[in-house]
């Protein structure tokens, strides 16, 4: 065999060899990159929602600042003289806010911390309007002139008298210039970007270079994404010029109404991946012209090992052995860079597997809270058997008042799942029970009472009570004609004591048939005390006047009201 015949078969086996492993390299290449695309829009959706957070923070301290003015005796008592004077004096204390304004119920400006300003309209602005109409605290749009001299961003937040009503609005203007300074001190890359806008896509803070961005309207070709249903990302080319990775929060997932995004530059998330892929093409390159100069003096042996090296690594991966590597490294020989490479895809794609495996777990929890709910919920049906059938003798009559009481439970739990199973609120609940019960073309319930949210445990047994009672005055009571009418209010008493504050419901029955007292409790009443006074810790009490049956619930309000630490 001569020797041209000989290189031009070392030269043709060397090809061969090298040929899968180029493949390799470069699929691995491919996978980092979607790998790492996979990554960035993670990394950017996950930044999207911790500045969501810190939007929320912001905003729902505001909102504490306009509650403790709103309920500020100057507020109160419309003293629009001591009035000014208590916003100056509270806004040189609070430099996030560049103004305040307490408005009448008809929008006009009776109070103002700068000068000037009474008398001025606001019934026109989206943010008076909606929180007289929700009665709620609102977020408005981006503002100047109105509320302070600045551009700012309007908060409102209706005032109430003692008894309930709605006398008027604090509007308060949080400063934009002040929310710059907030957010840039995050540390972002000069080519990342923050933005925040209202609802209308016009931007009230961005991080960099506010004072090109604030008051200018977000792109056309993206606005869409402002009141989209869910977060997401996308990746597009800002005004700048810079090709980002965004991922945003819109106004429809957050309580706020703010459009929140975070872009991350490409350029930047992207430079090791293009290095990789530089780095990988030329290696391949040279090894492939060193491997045509080394065919002559190399032998089968030395091309094997490191080849094999390469496909048992490869090849240990599939099998599921994720601690192989390949050893090797770029002092040994081309094929050592190959396999430096392929170890490096390998360590990365460790971690991608292992943040995987982390969202895994977080899908379980979630699954083991669903399994305890749902045990819950059993263990509830479970005592409403006990008690429905232990003491019915009819068992077609049992079976009719089971199923209504399974009824009313889920009415409760509709309700119920409107919070994530955390509360419900108190009307709410009492309209949803009595509802079937009730003519639609002449009512006769009367509901009268505050509005606050209940737990969880309480709406299922309230829910269960009040079905009860009126099944009562369905068969004896007001309800067994069309004439009777039956009230329920209720009112909290000794609020300012957490330990000592009860609520004192009571159910008045007119209007129907003349009441004979019974000469002994029924199964319903029993169960109704049961319920409430085991659940509860609730005392019932009822008596039975000719003119209509009356019911009085007496709860300690720590077992019945919800707060912000009950629901977390």
């Amino acid at each position: 065999m001569s020797i041209g015949k000989l290189s031009r078969r070392l030269f043709l086996l060397t090809v061969v060899a090298l040929f899968p492993v180029a493949i390799v390299l470069f699929y691995n290449l491919y996978s980092i990159r979607l790998d790492k695309d996979a990554e960035i829009h993670l990394e950017a959706l996950h930044a999207g929602q911790l500045a969501s957070l810190e939007m929320q923070r912001i905003i729902s301290g505001a909102e504490n600042v306009l509650i403790a003015l709103s309920a500020a005796a100057v507020v109160q008592e419309q003293d629009a003289a001591g009035c000014q004077e208590y916003l100056a004096r509270v806004g040189a204390k609070l430099p996030q806010f560049s103004g305040f304004a307490i408005a009448d119920v008809r929008g006009r400006v009776i109070c103002r911390q700068k000068l000037g300003g009474v008398g001025l309209m606001l019934d026109q602005t989206v943010y008076f309007r909606e929180a007289m109409k929700t009665g709620r605290f609102f977020v408005g749009e981006y503002s100047t002139g109105l509320i302070s001299d600045q551009p700012a961003l309007p908060l409102a937040m209706p005032v109430r008298s003692d008894r309930g009503d709605i006398f008027g609005v604090v509007i308060g203007a949080l400063s934009l210039d002040w929310l710059a300074q907030r957010l840039g001190e995050r540390d972002f890359s000069q080519r990342n970007a923050l933005t925040i806008a209202d609802r209308t896509g016009t931007m009230i803070a961005r991080i960099p270079d506010p004072e090109k961005f604030v008051g200018t309207k977000i792109a056309s070709r993206i606005i869409h994404f402002v009141n989209s249903v869910q977060p997401s990302t996308f990746t597009a080319v800002g005004r700048d010029g810079v090709n980002r990775v965004i991922g945003f929060y819109p106004t429809s997932a957050m309580s706020m109404g703010l459009f929140v995004s975070v872009g991350i530059s490409t350029d930047e998330a992207y430079a090791s991946i293009r290095r990789a892929t530089w780095i990988g093409l030329l290696v391949t390159l040279a090894s492939l012209f060193l491997s045509f100069v080394l065919a002559w003096l190399t032998t089968r042996e030395l091309i094997r090992k490191p080849v094999g090296r390469l496909i048992a690594t490869i090849s240990d991966w599939r099998a599921g052995n994720e601690m192989s590597r390949t050893g090797m490294n770029e002092r040994g020989s081309e094929f050592g860079v190959v396999g430096k490479a392929i170890d490096d895809f390998l360590a990365e794609l460790l971690v991608a597997r292992k943040t995987a495996a982390a969202a895994e777990q977080q899908r379980e929890l979630l699954v083991g809270e669903l399994d305890h709910r749902v045990k819950n919920l059993l263990a509830t049906v479970q005592s409403v058997a006990r008690q429905t059938f232990r003491d019915k003798a009819g068992a077609q009559d049992a079976v009719e008042i089971f199923t209504q009481r399974l009824a009313a439970m889920s009415e409760a739990h509709g309700l119920l799942m409107k919070d994530s199973w955390q509360s419900a609120g108190m009307g709410g609940v009492v309209a949803t029970a009595t509802r079937p019960f009730d003519n639609q073309e002449d009512a006769q319930f009367e509901i009268a009472g505050p509005d606050f949210p209940i737990k969880a445990k309480a709406v299922l047994s309230l829910s269960m009570a009040l079905h009860e009672m009126c099944t009562n005055a369905v068969k004896y009571g007001a309800l067994k004609s069309g004439e009777g009418r039956i009230r329920i209010d209720w009112n909290i008493e000794n609020d300012e004591s957490p330990d000592d504050g009860i609520l004192r419901m009571t159910w008045t029955e007119r209007c129907g048939p003349v009441v004979v007292e019974p000469d002994k409790s029924g199964f319903g009443l029993k169960m109704i005390e049961r319920v409430l006074g085991y659940e509860l810790e609730a005392e019932v009490h009822a008596a039975y006047p000719s003119s209509g049956a009356t019911f009085t619930l007496v709860v300690p309000l720590r077992r019945i009201r919800s707060s912000t630490k009950d629901q977390s």
